[in-house]
């Protein structure tokens, strides 16, 4: 049975809902951390950056990162977009085959977000 495009981005919609409790604290930590890094050259950063400096099982965890920051429609239509889709390049990562992964710069917004979640964490950590 073929979905429709609505029920396919409802089907979207689901699954994301369902994967994002899976990306931990640390590993949201770690992936701020390295958006942050890669977005100070004001160049477009993408997986295959992550790849080269973040550990392997945060690697895995970061298309559903990606997917919250970008503010994907239909997860956060309220949201101010904190990363911008620039483009695409091949994956460096052997198992994609060559898969095209996206690449982006960071909004003004979405560095603020980022740096507001690293204070809440470190404020967190304080109070515990």
């Amino acid at each position: 049975m073929q979905l429709t495009p609505a029920q396919a981005k409802a089907r979207a919609v689901e699954i994301l809902a369902a994967l994002q409790p899976t990306v931990t604290d640390w590993t949201t930590a770690v992936l701020d951390q390295a958006v942050l890094h890669l977005a100070d050259s004001g160049a477009p950063f993408g997986m295959n950056d992550i790849r080269l400096i973040a550990p392997e099982d945060d690697c895995r965890k970061a298309g559903l990162y990606f997917a919250a920051l970008t503010g994907h429609d239909a997860l956060h239509p309220n949201e101010p977009q904190l990363l911008r889709k620039v483009g695409e390049e091949p994956s460096i990562n052997p198992k994609a085959h060559g898969k095209k992964v996206n690449t982006y710069l960071l909004t003004r917004a979405g560095r603020q977000f980022i740096k507001d979640r690293q204070a809440a964490r470190i404020k967190q950590r304080s109070a515990a």
